[in-house]
């Protein structure tokens, strides 16, 4: 039977520099993603992830890499394990990164293997989501125009792909579609 996990409470955004110090500490090291949509012209840095559940060890993008982005599922906290039996957990406090270990009284909190893989596979789901499912717009909802020649004319939403949006306007009383960019539209 695998070892328990033990959580480690980082940093406040400092989640994969805690992985990867802890990794440099031959722990094995599991930091969930969770794929977000991103708006375009937003900057994220690019990383390798060592740590996820991707078994090529970089965190594979599906969907377009301009609209989507990787943030840790868990802010501020990490999964690890000693790879040995005699491995101590007391570097982990001390480690570039780590806040502190989750505690539970005097003892390491600990999470069960088969809570780690419930994750994992939460993780795989949401990375081979459509980016119509993880994006802000859907089908039928209503948005504001922000574009200056149209500023705070309203629109319904009526398809979403991966580099825009397919708007239902009430141009002098007739219905027009306009496609338009995800910066140039926001929710009601």
């Amino acid at each position: 039977m695998p070892a328990a996990w033990y959580v480690a409470h980082t940093k406040p955004r400092q989640e994969r520099t805690a992985a990867e110090q802890l990794l440099r500490q031959d722990f094995e090291v599991y930091l969930p993603l969770f794929k977000v949509f991103r708006e375009p012209g937003r900057r994220r840095r690019a990383f390798a992830a060592p740590w996820s559940s991707d078994p090529a060890g970089a965190a594979a993008i599906t969907a377009d890499p301009a609209l989507t982005a990787h943030e840790p599922m868990f802010p501020r906290y990490l999964f690890l394990r000693p790879t040995r039996a005699t491995q101590s957990l007391s570097v982990v406090r001390s480690t570039v990164g780590v806040s502190r270990l989750v505690m539970f009284g005097h003892q390491p909190a600990t999470l069960a293997d088969d809570a780690v893989q419930a994750i994992r596979r939460a993780e795989g789901l949401r990375e081979t989501a459509a980016l119509a499912d993880i994006g802000p717009y859907r089908p039928g909802m209503a948005v504001r125009l922000q574009d200056p020649a149209l500023a705070g004319v309203q629109a319904l939403v009526q398809a979403v792909s991966a580099d825009r949006v397919t708007l239902l306007l009430d141009i002098l009383g007739r219905p027009q579609t306009v496609q338009v960019e995800f910066g140039r539209i926001a929710p009601l």
